[in-house]
């Protein structure tokens, strides 16, 4: 009986958490109810997916024909972007994302860029799509001749056998200042789940 009693109440929480109407009054499930709905529902249920490791990088070049329709507002418009390269449960894959740039100055010094990148996917070999949302980061100007910085990202779903990709990831992106039409995401380290 208080199996059952516990599954109506997770089900009447869930559906009062996913009703943006509705007002919940700022009840929240206990952890205790958060812990028993595991023992409750199976591995793999309500659309569950596994957490898998997603390592790997890429080598990003402009490629003005790609067109990609996002807009970059007020900020610079660098262009489109595709990529190739190697992550784990993706194999050999390719990428594109829009750049979008705002310079950083510091002191009067230009000493970097803070990177917007619009429409960020990864498609694997049969084509499936990962669509990614990467928050605003900074890539800063070295003595080595590079611009560095560490960029993050979620996965947002995507087509296919990624249509609910979930998850995130860090990476570090670098691109040489003697050639700024060619980027490297380097160090991917995080999980996909799908």
């Amino acid at each position: 009986m208080k199996k059952k009693l516990l599954i109506i109440a997770l089900v009447a929480a869930t559906a009062m958490g996913c009703n943006k109407a509705a007002n919940n009054h700022g009840i929240a499930p206990s952890a205790e109810a958060t812990l028993a709905a595991s023992d409750v529902m199976p591995e793999g249920a309500a659309g569950k997916s596994t957490a898998r490791p997603f390592k790997g990088s890429l080598t990003y070049n402009l490629n003005t024909s790609l067109g990609l329709p996002c807009n970059c507002g007020s900020l610079i418009p660098l262009g489109d972007f595709e990529g190739a390269g190697t992550v784990t449960h993706m194999g050999l894959l390719k990428a594109k994302n829009k750049t979008c740039v705002a310079p950083i100055i510091v002191s009067g010094n230009y000493v970097g860029n803070r990177i917007t990148v619009e429409c960020a996917s990864f498609v694997a070999a049969n084509g499936d799509q990962i669509f990614c949302n990467i928050p605003p980061y900074d890539l800063y100007f070295t003595a080595q001749g590079v611009a560095t910085g560490t960029l993050e990202a979620e996965f947002t779903g995507g087509t296919g056998r990624f249509v609910n990709a979930t998850g995130s990831f860090t990476g570090t992106m670098t691109v040489p200042l003697s050639n700024t039409n060619t980027a490297v995401l380097s160090n991917i380290n995080g999980t996909i789940g799908y």
